[in-house]
């Protein structure tokens, strides 16, 4: 058998054992383009290509399975900009902010996004969306994808065939400094939930063989809405409220997808800058990531040497969230994800350049002590569980 055989022979072999059958998949962005130095956003000069690294949820430790280069990501906007498919099949990732060609010491927003098949390992699509394309998610049924453009103002649609995307649409959702930044959907894709970063309103959409239509718009009871998420009861979504930055609390609100209200008074988490937030599949956790002051220069008084992580418990039947832990974390963190049984809680640190794993033991919460280091500032995370 000659070596040129032999290789080829490896590389299938490879490919066809790119993610085990058991495997829990989680997609980690990693930002190289940005960097934060006491309290200070900057972009990198000639910065290298931002990465992808693909995790396996279902092993103890959680495993690095393998990591992509030449991936475009951002941590501009909300850390909900990647997405993968129910089946495992694709990721798609998209870059919001990209540096400026003619001043390399200024970024510009970003329209692209990429897509990698998660059984070859490879790069299979490289598309452009609205300007600033930022949180996103793929329908259950594998069938089109939503992507918020955070300076275009709308909402963009791409239909999904065989693991390839097509534009299939788009609809305004406010004017470009709204700041759209994430849509949430819902597990049967028919409802779509919006949030304006700017404008601090929420809207939701209608998809169906039609397209996309606005059905309600209203507030989102706090300052700066970012991450969304809807229950897989699909009746209630939750929304969380950065808040100013200024050492208030972030918040998450209730809405009652049916009325397009809120169902209660927000429910503060603790601490500020409520970054990123995820749910559990089965809709019982949520894992809300706070700058906690982590991002302010040294000599500020708000300076926080860590970030941390706030775990809630949903009951879908009462519709109450309630705090039961809360952990220390890295710098300028980003975005959570769990485990198919709740039990792992990942959070990204960007200033660290690593996923930090948690322990979920009914409520409390334990740092497991494994950090696990990736190229670039962690700035995104997904998994297929469709949230």
């Amino acid at each position: 058998m000659t070596r040129t055989i032999q290789r080829a022979l490896v590389s299938a072999l490879l490919a066809s054992v790119a993610i085990p059958a058991s495997a829990q998949i989680a997609v980690s962005s990693n930002d190289r383009l940005l960097v934060q130095e006491n309290g200070v956003t900057r972009p990198v000069p000639h910065a290298p290509s931002s990465t992808i690294t693909v995790l396996d949820l279902g092993s103890s430790p959680v495993k690095v399975l393998w990591e992509l280069d030449d991936v475009p990501g951002s941590v501009g906007g909300p850390p909900l900009s990647v997405a993968i498919a129910a089946d495992e099949s694709i990721a798609v990732v998209a870059n919001s902010t990209q540096i400026d060609p003619g001043d390399n010491k200024k970024t510009i927003p970003d329209t692209r996004i990429t897509v990698v098949d998660l059984k070859t390992r490879k790069v299979t699509q490289r598309l452009h969306t609205g300007a600033g394309a930022a949180g996103m998610s793929i329908s259950r049924d594998g069938k089109f994808m939503v992507v918020a453009g955070r300076q275009s103002g709308m909402v963009h649609m791409f239909s999904i065939d065989k693991g390839q995307l097509r534009p299939a649409g788009e609809i305004k959702i406010g004017p470009p400094d709204a700041l759209v930044s994430h849509v949430a959907l819902s597990r049967d894709g028919k409802t779509g939930v919006v949030t304006q970063n700017a404008t601090n309103k929420i809207s939701i959409i209608r998809i169906d063989e039609k397209g996309m239509s606005v059905v309600s718009e209203f507030s989102s009871g706090g300052v700066r809405p970012y991450a969304a998420v809807v229950h897989p009861n699909g009746k209630v979504a939750l929304v969380a409220n950065l808040g100013e930055g200024k050492g208030d609390s972030g918040t998450i609100v209730m809405v009652d997808l049916a009325t397009g209200k809120l169902i209660g008074a927000p429910v503060p988490v603790g601490y500020e800058a409520l970054e990123g937030m995820m749910m559990s599949d089965d809709g019982g956790w949520v894992a809300a990531v706070c700058h906690a002051g982590s991002t302010k220069p040294k000599d500020s008084p708000l300076f926080k040497d860590n970030g941390m992580v706030v775990l809630l418990r949903f009951d879908a039947t009462k519709n109450t969230l309630t705090k039961t832990a809360d952990g220390k974390i890295g710098h300028w963190s980003q975005g959570a994800a769990f485990s198919k049984d709740g039990k792992t809680v990942l959070v990204q640190n960007m200033v660290e350049n690593d996923i930090q794993v948690f322990r979920n033991d009914n409520g409390k919460l334990t740092d497991t002590g494994q950090r696990i280091k990736v190229k670039g500032g962690a700035a995104a995370i997904r998994t297929s569980s469709g949230l």
